[in-house]
C-alpha cells in the first residue's frame, strides 16, 4: 500500500441526521482509531503502510448538502441495484465537484490540460498530485447513527472506474471494513450480492472458521477484531493463500494464483 490518503467527505441529505460539531469529530476519531489498527495489522505482515487522514471543508463549512435519489441510501440502492449504483454513481460525482470548490484552479505549470474536478475521478486525480501518492481512498459519511441501514465500498476490482465508499455509521469496524475493500478485501459474510446457494453455504462455512474475522463481523468492537489469512491474500499481504482458506473459499479443484 505505502503512503495513502483517506478523504473524509461529510454529506448531509434530508433524510439522515444533519452533522454536529460533536458528530464530525468523534466520526474523525473513529476514522483515526480504523486506521490505527489497520496500519498494526499491515506492520504484523512486514507492510509498510501510511494513512493520512483528510477530509473536506470550504471556508471551515464541512458538510456538503446532497440528497439522494430515494431518501435513503437502501432504498437507492436496492431492488434494482444496477439502476442503484448508477444514481449513487451521479450522487457522489455531484458532491466530488462541490468538493472541488474547495481546491481552486489548477495550479500545476507542467501540464497544458488543467484538471477541473468535475467528477469523482478528477477529485482523486487532484488529490494525488495534491499528495504525491497514488492511493487515494475517497469515503463518503452520512450521519445515520440509531438508523438501520447499509455501508457499501462501490467498484471495487473494476479497473474503468474509480472505487469509493459510502459509510453510514461511526463504528471503526465497519470504517475499516469498507476500507480494505477499496484494496480487494471481500465481504466474508451472506450479502444480498450473494446469489448463488454455494457461494451462501461457504460464507457460513467461513464465518465460523474465522469468527474474529472483519470482513464477516463488523459490528464489533474493532479490538476484537482480526484479518484471516484469506483477507491478508486478497489484500495482498501474503504470497499465497493457505489451503484451508482456499477450500472453504473456492473449493479444493480450483487453482489458486500465488503473488
Amino acid at each position: 500500500m505505502g503512503k495513502v490518503v483517506l478523504y473524509a467527505i461529510f454529506v448531509d441529505t434530508k433524510e439522515t441526521h444533519p452533522w454536529t460539531a460533536y458528530d464530525i469529530n468523534t466520526t474523525l476519531d473513529s476514522i483515526k482509531k480504523s486506521t490505527l489498527w489497520v496500519t498494526s495489522k499491515a506492520k504484523k505482515c512486514n507492510i509498510d503502510v501510511s494513512i493520512d487522514i483528510k477530509f473536506h471543508q470550504n471556508n471551515n463549512v464541512i458538510p456538503i448538502s446532497q440528497n439522494l435519489y430515494e431518501e435513503t441510501l437502501s432504498r437507492t440502492l436496492f431492488p434494482n441495484i444496477v439502476e442503484g449504483i448508477e444514481n449513487l454513481d451521479d450522487w457522489s460525482n455531484a458532491i466530488a465537484r462541490k468538493a472541488g470548490n474547495s481546491f481552486g484552479s489548477d495550479p500545476s505549470i507542467i501540464v497544458k490540460t488543467k484538471n477541473v474536478i468535475t467528477d469523482r475521478e478528477r477529485l482523486i486525480a487532484r488529490l494525488r498530485d495534491l499528495n504525491s501518492t497514488d492511493n487515494v481512498v475517497v469515503m463518503y459519511f452520512l450521519n445515520n447513527y440509531h438508523q438501520d441501514e447499509i455501508s457499501l465500498a462501490i467498484h471495487t476490482g473494476i479497473s474503468d472506474k474509480t472505487e469509493y465508499s459510502i459509510v453510514s455509521f461511526k463504528n471503526p469496524a465497519v470504517i475499516a471494513h469498507e476500507f480494505l475493500h477499496i484494496f480487494g478485501a471481500l465481504d466474508l459474510y451472506m450479502s444480498p450480492f450473494d446469489r448463488k446457494k454455494r457461494a451462501l453455504k461457504n460464507k457460513v462455512k467461513i464465518m465460523e472458521a474465522y469468527p474474529n474475522e472483519i470482513m464477516a463481523f463488523t459490528y464489533r468492537p474493532i479490538e476484537n477484531l482480526d484479518l484471516s489469512p484469506m483477507t491478508k491474500y486478497f489484500l495482498g499481504w501474503t504470497a499465497e493463500l493457505d489451503e484451508k482458506s482456499k477450500n472453504l473459499m473456492f473449493g479444493k479443484k480450483i487453482k489458486i494464483y500465488k503473488y
